[in-house]
This record gives C-alpha cells, structure tokens and sequence, in this order.
C-alpha cells in the first residue's frame, strides 16, 4: 500500500494543477490558500486509502448474491456496439461513458439526498460541505465512512441487477471515472464562470455552488453528480440566476476541522461520545417520586 501513495498523490495532484492556476486568477470572491489546498488533498488520500475495504466487500458480496436472486440480472455487452459500420469503435466507447454515467449518477441523486436525511449519514458528509472556500480540491474532500457508504451502496447494489464483464466494466469504470473526474473539479471550483446553456444538461460550477451555499434557501438543492435531469425530475433542481454565486460552507454553526484527523475521526468520535452518554442517562435510576 505505501508504494502506491506517490502515485494515488500525483492522482489527485496532477488534475487538480490547472483549476489550481484559472482559481488564483478568476476567484469567485476570496481567492482559495495554498492550505485549503493542502488540506483537502490529504482529506482525499486518506479517505480513499480508508474506504477501500467498503468498495471491495461490496463488490463481492454483491457478486456472490446475484446468484441466488429471484431474478436475472441484466446482462449486456459494450463490444457487440463493435459490429456497427465505420463509428461502431467510436459508439462503444461513447456507451463506456455514457451508460455507467447514467446509472451511476441515478443511483449516486439518491444516496446523496438520503446523506441530507439521515442525522447518522449527515454527520460524515458535513465534511464536504464544510468547506468554506470551495474549489476543486473539495471535489474529493470526503469522510472515509461518507466513501464507503456511497461504494456500498451503488456497487453492491448495481452489481444485484446488472451482470457485466468483468474487463468490460473495468474499462467503463475507467473511461467514465475520467470524464467525471473532470466534471467533478470543473463544478467544484471556484472559478466565475457562467454556462448558462449548459445547466440543465450537465453539472456547471453555478449548479453546484447552489448545492454548497451557507444561505438555508439553496438548502436541498442540486444535488446530481453529473446530470441535473435526476434533480429537475424529483423538483430539487434549482437554476443559477445569472449574478448568483452565494458563499459556501456551513456557518459558525459547523466550522471547517482544521486537519485531516479531525475531518476523518472527528465525527466518529463525537457520535461515540454522544452513544455513551445516551447510554449512561438510560442506565441512570429515576428519582423516587
């Protein structure tokens, strides 16, 4: 696992580079410190590192599952896409992008909005939008246990109704992994641009700061990874005005943790702390009336 931190670095590191650049000379208000940077990196390295465990167990579990479903998973081939004349090379790897980008970013609107719902699953995805300096390093700004959560939840449950080869979704997983990846840092930085044209088809970074704003208005707001069509769907989709680029993070109320530590095992430790005095006040007698 050590040998593969330099390269899990240069990763995150490398994409994040120009976003990095275009964010300290188009800022959308204070321009972003070197430490938000730093910070949020080994957020990042430290949480892929911890949920790994979660995205494996869930990719067998569900593989040893399907078998015994009252039901056949569905079973289909991006390589037959190969037979069409001329553009069929060119199709499949538009369908590598394009179909795992779909499923993905259905299952991720509903993982995400329960994130929201659920106090226990709020308390590590607060993390995310703790920031209150958001930019494209916060695209992998996340709690470990809010990683596995999300691996958990759409691989093993994607894996319980679609049967891919296993090359064939490795390499999907990669060429959609890279276009979303791009996205990704483009809607998280902090960048004032507007692509007013493109909101309502992709995520644009007005789309997404709406979703990140302190202001309880845009609360509940925007929550799709890839594609506002989920969000205009279920009616959480809200449309950027034009001048509208509203502060991001979560107030006073939550400050942003101040190291990696404490942004992976601060929540994990405050909700044990809250467990045991629960516990403590329900092993505590009543007074005698």
């Amino acid at each position: 696992m050590g040998a593969m931190l330099p390269q899990v670095l240069l990763y995150l590191f490398l994409p994040v580079l120009p976003f990095v650049v275009a964010e300290q000379i188009w800022p959308v208000g204070k321009r972003p410190e070197w430490r938000d940077y730093g910070l949020n990196l080994l957020i990042s390295v430290s949480g892929a590192y911890l949920s790994l465990p979660a995205g494996l167990a869930a990719a067998v579990w569900s593989a040893q599952l399907r078998h015994i479903l009252p039901w056949h998973p569905f079973s289909f081939t991006f390589h037959s896409i190969n037979a069409v004349p001329i553009v069929g090379p060119a199709l499949a790897l538009l369908a590598m992008i394009c179909v795992p980008l779909l499923l993905h970013d259905m299952w991720f609107y509903w993982a995400h909005r329960i994130e929201h719902k659920v106090p226990l699953l709020w308390a590590f995805h607060r993390i995310h939008h703790s920031d209150d300096c958001m930019n494209a390093s916060t695209w992998a700004r996340d709690n470990f246990l809010q990683t596995s959560w999300r691996s958990f939840f759409s691989i093993f449950t994607l894996g319980c109704f679609v049967d891919l080869d296993f090359v064939e979704a490795g390499e999907a997983a990669l060429y959609s992994s890279i276009f979303l990846t791009a996205l990704s840092l483009l809607y998280h930085s902090a960048l004032r641009i507007r692509l007013p044209w493109l909101d309502r088809i992709i995520v644009t970074p007005q789309v997404h700061r709406i979703h990140h704003a302190v202001d309880p208005t845009y609360h509940n707001k925007n929550f799709a990874d890839a594609l506002p069509l989920f969000d205009i769907l279920f009616g959480t989709y809200h449309r950027p005005a034009r001048h509208e680029f509203p502060s991001t993070g979560l107030g006073s109320q939550f400050p942003a943790p101040q190291s990696f530590w404490s942004a992976q095992f601060g929540p994990l430790l405050a909700l044990s702390r809250l467990a045991l005095q629960r516990g403590r006040k329900r092993d505590t007698p009543s007074p005698n009336p």
